[in-house]
């Protein structure tokens, strides 16, 4: 084990997180940030391990969302159809693709059908053409959203397909030229399709510890499809505090508001889930795949945040164990 940075952070960090940890099996690494104070608690990790972070993805893509429309390439109200002429004439604008309100299920049938062909990588056979006829099966069956809140990796995944339309380019490259870069990460988080020359990527383990393949999205990657190290998630939370000291200031802010209600206690934004609790709102999302489990958390008012990232598969004692960590931080 190891840990970095300010002693009671790092305390805190191992309190929450430790009994979640297995050394000899799967590796865990944990930031947190407290004001001024930062620390990192690791498990048989290193700061440039690299582990898949699954749905935390969407923020990412959110954040590209937010750059383009600020820089005027896009506005949150485009119909979604200007990029994708398969959308139809639904009125789904790219807002409602961006907090879940568009009115596309978790995963269209033909979707879900294709995933069944390869659980072990489920996403790996859905090609474009997929993706495709789904958006013009489902999208005349819409009005005009916002729909009711119901979170969809299908709606991200052709969020990403819109921007790359509108960017004129693939959208990995958008996002490392617009997010990536600017914010100093093109070498802590990598894509899904970046060659791996340092063996930094970890394999990923079920709940009985054995190792089991990463999961690939080719034709929506907007949903999932990012590698970040510990180091990485530390500068992606810093700047989410802080985010006067980025190049991304005004997208940050954007990214930041809650714009819908998700259910009772909770709203949602640009990518962000926004959770009520008696010490203030919490900015917060995680993520899932057959090996690995992340969380990102923010209290923006107190400037206190957790990453955390797991190479085991996603349980919800994972996000406690975060939201516990946040609780303590807020109270130095």
């Amino acid at each position: 084990m190891s840990d970095r940075g300010d002693p009671w952070v790092r305390t805190v960090l191992r309190d929450a997180f430790s009994r979640l940890a297995s050394p000899g099996t799967w590796q865990l690494a944990a930031v947190g940030m407290a004001g001024g104070r930062a620390g990192s608690w690791l498990s048989g990790a290193s700061c440039d391990s690299s582990f898949q972070i699954g749905s935390v993805t969407k923020t990412f893509t959110a954040l590209l969302l937010a750059t383009m429309a600020v820089d005027g390439r896009v506005a949150l109200e485009d119909p979604v159809s200007r990029y994708l002429p398969e959308a139809g004439p639904s009125g789904i604008r790219l807002v409602d693709l961006a907090t879940h309100t568009s009115g596309y299920p978790r995963i269209p049938r033909s979707i879900k059908a294709r995933m069944l062909l390869r659980l072990r990588d489920p996403y790996a056979l859905v090609r474009d053409r997929h993706v495709d006829r789904a958006v013009r099966k489902l999208s005349p069956r819409l009005g005009p959203g916002p729909h009711p809140f119901e979170y969809s990796n299908f709606g991200y995944g052709v969020l990403s397909r819109a921007l790359a339309a509108a960017g004129g380019q693939a959208f990995g490259a958008l996002l490392r030229q617009d997010v990536l870069g600017p914010l100093g990460l093109e070498e802590k988080i990598a894509l899904e399709t970046d060659a791996d020359p340092g063996h930094r990527r970890l394999f990923g383990h079920n709940l009985g510890g054995q190792e089991v393949e990463h999961w690939h999205n080719p034709a929506l990657p907007g949903a999932g499809f990012l590698f970040s190290s510990a180091e990485g998630m530390g500068i992606y939370l810093r700047a989410n505090l802080v985010p006067e000291n980025t190049k991304l200031k005004a997208a940050f802010e954007l990214v930041h508001q809650p714009l819908q209600v998700a259910e009772p206690g909770m709203q949602v934004g640009l990518g962000w889930l926004v959770r009520d609790t008696d010490d203030g709102p919490v900015h917060w999302h995680n993520g899932g795949t057959a090996g690995f489990g992340s969380f990102i958390g923010l209290d923006l008012a107190r400037s206190v945040g957790v990453a955390v990232l797991m190479s085991r598969r996603h349980m919800d004692d994972l996000d406690e164990a975060a939201m516990g960590a946040i609780s303590v931080l807020r109270q130095p």
